[in-house]
This record gives C-alpha cells, structure tokens and sequence, in this order.
C-alpha cells in the first residue's frame, strides 16, 4: 500500500526475480480503505531507514497485529522485542529476513504477538493522555 521513488525499482527487482505473483501493489488508497488491508495482512513490516515517529506503527499495534520495526523508526520505542514483535537493524537485511522466517516457522507468534500489541496500545486512551497534560500543567505551574 502507498507509492514512493522507489516503486518502479521494486517492481523491476519483483519481475527479475520471480516474485510478482506474490505481490499486489495497491498503490495510494483512501485512509478508510486502510483497515482493510491490515485486517488482510498477518505481520506489519516497518524496515524505514528513519522515521520520526510512524503512526502507520501504532495504527497496525490497534489493529492487533504483531511488529516488525526499524530501530530507525520512532515507534520502534512502543515494540517489546519478543513480545509484540521484533526491532531490527534497518540496514541489516539479513536479520530482518531471519526475523520474517519467524513468523513462517512459528505463526502461533501471530496471534500471541499481535494480542500483545492491542494490549500495548490499549493505554493510551484520550483520558491518559489528558492526565498525562494536567501533570505536566501541574509540574509547570508548580
């Protein structure tokens, strides 16, 4: 889903190598299409190389599913490696492909990670970040 610089380049690297039958490319959809397709995908993938904060992160965590994010990513702060997911290197190809093969060898990580990830998420609400400000008024005004 989305388009970018990049796209004809993967395209390209896709046909040379056999894999265009394994992706869809949907391009840029509306933002209410978009539940759609983490409803319709198991793991989220995040491999950016920085990031300042990600809200499509937090977006699939709601979503319940579990996370595979760059330590370029700002959210990468909200994946408990191990737990809801796995934080990588995002120029260490190799390790985010083990990490993939994970979910391959093992998919029961699926559903237990991605539960972890809607338990994660679950506390940030509009209550606590409004206690979170009044503290913060709080501490100000002392």
């Amino acid at each position: 889903v989305g388009d970018g610089i990049q796209q004809e380049e993967l395209k390209d690297f896709c046909q040379k190598h056999g894999l265009s039958d394994r992706i869809h490319w949907a391009g840029r959809v509306s933002y209410d299409q978009i539940g759609s397709y983490f409803k319709g995908a198991d793991v989220f993938v995040f491999p950016t190389l920085e990031d300042t904060w990600g809200v499509v992160t937090l977006e699939a965590m709601l979503m319940g599913k579990p996370i595979l994010c760059s330590k370029g990513a700002g959210t990468s702060e909200l994946v408990i490696h191990g737990e809801n997911g796995y934080v990588f290197s995002p120029d260490n190809v190799d390790e985010l492909a083990d990490l993939m093969q994970r979910f391959l060898d093992n998919p029961a990580l699926i559903e237990a990670m991605g539960a972890r990830s809607q338990e994660i998420m679950a506390k940030y609400t509009p209550e606590a970040a409004a206690e979170c400000l009044a503290k913060v008024i709080e501490l100000v005004m002392g």
